[in-house]
């Protein structure tokens, strides 16, 4: 859905800002942080939610806290574009809960997952056991994370 550019204006993308790097911000706290009042705040979070700026809100879990040491990008190439094998594929990976995301991707490759295991043993069973398992499966290729130089949630709002 196209919204025009001056749908949001600086205070919408100032409460923008704020919440996506502190998500549990209630309208007073941001009151003070935008210079609204808490009902203008809170008015304005209603709207920004029903036009689907927010997505949703979520608490961003510590991996390291989770035992969960091993973090992979995971690239997938299936051996047929046909919907029938994306289904499939869509519904394994959907239902694994090591996978974080997964992305349709151009170029070589056609999938790309954030994957999450407790070690290297644990990851490739992962693969082993859930991943490769389906014949729609062609080529997986694993890029381990060996350290995060920049993790956010936040976007850029430049360009609303």
């Amino acid at each position: 859905m196209a919204v025009a550019k001056d749908r949001l204006d600086r205070f919408d993308r100032k409460i923008l800002q704020h919440i996506q790097t502190d998500g549990s911000l209630g309208p007073s706290e941001l009151s003070s942080r935008v210079h609204l009042s808490p009902s203008q705040c809170s008015r304005r979070l209603q709207r920004l939610r029903e036009e689907g700026y927010i997505e949703r809100t979520a608490a961003i879990l510590n991996p390291a806290r989770l035992n969960l040491g091993i973090s992979a990008y995971v690239a997938v190439r299936l051996r047929s574009q046909s919907a029938d094998a994306e289904r499939v594929f869509r519904a394994r990976v959907e239902a694994l809960p090591e996978v974080a995301t997964c992305d349709y991707t151009t170029g070589e490759m056609d999938f790309m997952l954030r994957v999450y295991t407790r070690d290297l043993e644990s990851y490739s069973e992962f693969l082993s056991s859930k991943l490769l398992i389906g014949e729609e499966v062609d080529t997986v290729r694993t890029f381990i994370i060996m350290k995060q130089l920049k993790k956010t949630t936040a976007l850029s709002l430049d360009f609303c």
